[in-house]
């Protein structure tokens, strides 16, 4: 169930964000039992799920005053997308930002899951 507010979501495999920032705020241990939250590890294989609402909510998070929406810890992720009366989504995967054309009539999916060997930069002058 995602938040009728949130206009942006984040998924972290790390407890921290944007240089160190923690976006959820000091979580209590009551909080994170009653959610069913286990408190966020980098090591722990989950993503850690949060939404931001409008400009403002992302720079009041950013500078601790307030937290951002808490929505979920999974091991993946799939999130699809609807066009409707938006063209573009705007998206960003390890700090490279891209517009994902949207359909009027079919969804788009985004799965984000761990995969069990590490990513390859592969260079074409290393032969």
């Amino acid at each position: 169930m995602l938040y009728f507010s949130v206009r942006a979501i984040v998924a972290l495999n790390l407890h921290n964000y944007a240089s160190g920032r923690n976006p959820w705020g000091n979580l209590k241990p009551e909080y994170l039992e009653k959610r069913g939250f286990v408190e966020a590890q980098s090591d722990d294989g989950l993503l850690e799920i949060f939404g931001l609402k409008q400009g403002w909510h992302a720079s009041l998070v950013m500078v601790e005053l307030i937290s951002a929406k808490h929505i979920a810890q999974a091991a993946a992720i799939r999130l699809e997308i609807k066009g409707g009366q938006w063209r573009d989504a705007y998206m960003q995967m390890d700090g490279e930002p891209w517009k994902q054309p949207l359909d009027h009539e079919y969804s788009t999916f985004v799965d984000i899951k761990k995969v069990p060997y590490p990513s390859l930069i592969i260079n074409g002058g290393d032969r």
